[in-house]
C-alpha cells in the first residue's frame, strides 16, 4: 500500500472560486444597468422626436391652409393681430371667413384650424413693404403660427401671402 500523501487526490485549480463568481455577477449587473439606461434615453428621445414631427406636420397643414385661403381673397376687412375677415370665390359666390385666435386654437368660422397655439399673429404690409391698417392698401399678410409640442417645445412657423392688386 502507499503512503497517505500519495493517496490523495490531485488538487484541480482550473474552476472559479465563489468571489470570482461574484464579481462576475457584479459587473454583468453594472452594464446591463448602463444598458439599460441608454435604452430608456433612446426610448424617450424617439417618442419625444415623434410628438414634435406630428406637431410640425399639423402646423405645416395648417399654414398651407391659411395660406391657400388667403391667396385667393377678394376683399379684406377687420384686419387685426391675431384675425382678419376675407372674402374669396367659391363655386361662383362669394364665401366670407373669418380666421381668428380663439383661446388655444386657430379657427376658420368657429372650426378649429389647429389647437394647442400659443401665439398667432398676422402682419399687414402696403405695396411699398410699410405696415398697414388700412384695408384697401394691404398687399402682404405675413402669417407667424408658434405651437406647443411634447414637453412642452415650441415650434414656430411663418408665412406669406402676396395680394394681387387685381382682386381689388
Amino acid at each position: 500500500m502507499g503512503s497517505p500523501v500519495n493517496d490523495r487526490v490531485p488538487f484541480n485549480d482550473k474552476g472559479f472560486t465563489l468571489v470570482e463568481a461574484v464579481a462576475s455577477l457584479v459587473l454583468i449587473g453594472i452594464i446591463s444597468a448602463i444598458a439599460g439606461i441608454g435604452l430608456v434615453q433612446i426610448s424617450e428621445g424617439y417618442v419625444f422626436s415623434k410628438r414634435n414631427a406630428e406637431t410640425v406636420q399639423k402646423a405645416q397643414i395648417a399654414m398651407t391652409r391659411l395660406v391657400k385661403e388667403m391667396t385667393a381673397l377678394t376683399a379684406l376687412s377687420a384686419p387685426a393681430a391675431a384675425s382678419v375677415t376675407i372674402t374669396r370665390p367659391q363655386g361662383g359666390t362669394a364665401l366670407t371667413q373669418t380666421i381668428a385666435l380663439s383661446g388655444s386654437a386657430v379657427q376658420i368660422n368657429g372650426a378649429t384650424l389647429i389647437d394647442n397655439v400659443t401665439a398667432f399673429t398676422l402682419a399687414y404690409f402696403d405695396g411699398a413693404g410699410a405696415s398697414t391698417a388700412t384695408a384697401a392698401a394691404i398687399r402682404r399678410i405675413d402669417i407667424t403660427l408658434t405651437l406647443t409640442g411634447a414637453n412642452n417645445h415650441s415650434s414656430t412657423l411663418t408665412g406669406s401671402v402676396n395680394i394681387l392688386e387685381s382682386y381689388w
